[in-house]
């Protein structure tokens, strides 16, 4: 795949996403050989820490997390609720194009910090970001220090 310069850019020249963090995006679509990509993303004012997984992984892990804590429900509405979340991830069960790029990012095991590296309290979680909204990134995951 070869990666343009102007590719996704707006009108006024600035890119819409960047295309090389689609690009790894893609590859984890895909379902090559790679599972997941440790990053760390900046958005704004924050920091988002955790490891790229597969669009048809994030929805499965959803799902079961989403139903999991429906208590209220009986065991075969919660069944369908968890098959129908996770239904949203079969357009990632498919070979992903080179073109267009991924619009969406998402990671598992998400930390979340400010933007001088300061972790904000919260357990990993699952999380989904529009490529477009990252301003920047790193390989590998910031840690939030233990207590010690």
């Amino acid at each position: 795949m070869t990666i343009a310069p102007t590719l996704g850019q707006t009108a006024g020249g600035a890119p819409e996403a960047d295309a090389f963090l689609q690009f790894l995006v893609n590859l984890v679509n895909n379902g090559s050989q790679i599972e997941s990509i440790g990053v760390t993303l900046q958005m704004g004012g924050m920091l988002v820490s955790g490891s790229i997984i597969s669009g048809a992984e994030y929805f499965d892990s959803f799902a079961v997390n989403f139903t999991s804590s429906l208590d209220s429900l009986d065991a075969d509405t919660r069944k369908t609720v968890r098959a129908s979340l996770a239904e949203l991830g079969d357009v990632f069960r498919l070979p992903q194009p080179a073109d267009p790029l991924p619009n969406y990012i998402h990671l598992a095991d998400a930390l979340f910090f400010t933007a001088d590296g300061t972790p904000i309290a919260g357990q990993p979680t699952l999380w989904r970001g529009r490529t477009s909204a990252v301003d920047g990134f790193i390989l590998g995951r910031l840690q939030s220090e233990a207590a010690g």
